[in-house]
């Protein structure tokens, strides 16, 4: 069977983290692993191969272990970079009121970032970026010295960090305008695991061991192979 799907973690505490992949609705694989990286992201992968699905695309928060592992796997199925994680990401570096213009036009720029609904669109908030990138460039790259001329920083480092993180993204932002099926966010995934926490703050007295099982029981019920 032919899928495209969210793919998203969820940690709780020091102690583990599920990882859960998810095709429209339905929950088609989940794994409790003691954190994300490109090894258990490749395990997760061979293990759905197993189940009969043929992985056509994806959609996720873009942690590192996991852009590896489909680099590694899947070289040419595109992978969506969700725009609520990056919008949510940059606004938070940005702050509601930015301090410099250069943080206050790129704010703009991240507010239109989920609202895109064609190549048109597209085409425009590309050339917008390109362009504040033109503008602002030296902004972007200053640095501050320390006193002894050795040491420095990047003077404006959240708004250099927000600019970056959608200047390296800029191709897997709007993959989801040539595949329909390829959703934009991994939102279905975030509301399971906000639901799974309400669930768990009910039996706030389980010990560690249980309280995993719990969580691996959720999303045995959940799964659409149980």
């Amino acid at each position: 069977m032919a899928i495209y799907v969210k793919v998203d973690g969820k940690y709780f505490g020091r102690w583990g983290c599920v990882i859960v992949f998810k095709e429209r609705g339905n929950i088609i694989f989940w794994d409790f692993v003691l954190r994300e990286n490109y090894f258990n992201y490749c395990l997760d992968f061979a293990k759905i191969k197993e189940l009969g699905y043929k992985i056509l695309g994806t959609t996720s928060d873009w942690h590192g272990g996991l852009i590896s592992a489909l680099k590694s796997l899947f070289p040419d199925i595109p992978h969506q970079r969700c725009l609520v994680h990056t919008q949510r990401f940059c606004q938070s570096l940005l702050t509601q009121h930015p301090e410099t213009e250069a943080g206050i036009r790129l704010l703009e720029i991240v507010k239109f970032l989920n609202q895109i609904k064609n190549q048109n669109e597209k085409e425009i908030w590309i050339k917008w970026l390109l362009r504040f990138e033109r503008r602002y460039l030296k902004v972007i790259n200053e640095r501050t010295y320390a006193e002894d001329k050795r040491h420095w920083w990047h003077t404006h480092k959240n708004l250099r960090r927000a600019f970056r993180t959608l200047r390296s993204s800029i191709d897997n932002l709007f993959l989801y305008l040539d595949f329909p099926d390829l959703s934009k966010d991994t939102n279905g995934l975030e509301a399971e695991f906000k639901h799974l926490e309400q669930k768990l703050s009910v039996h706030k007295g389980l010990t560690r061991k249980r309280k995993i099982n719990f969580i691996k029981w959720y999303f045995f019920l959940k799964s659409a192979y149980q």
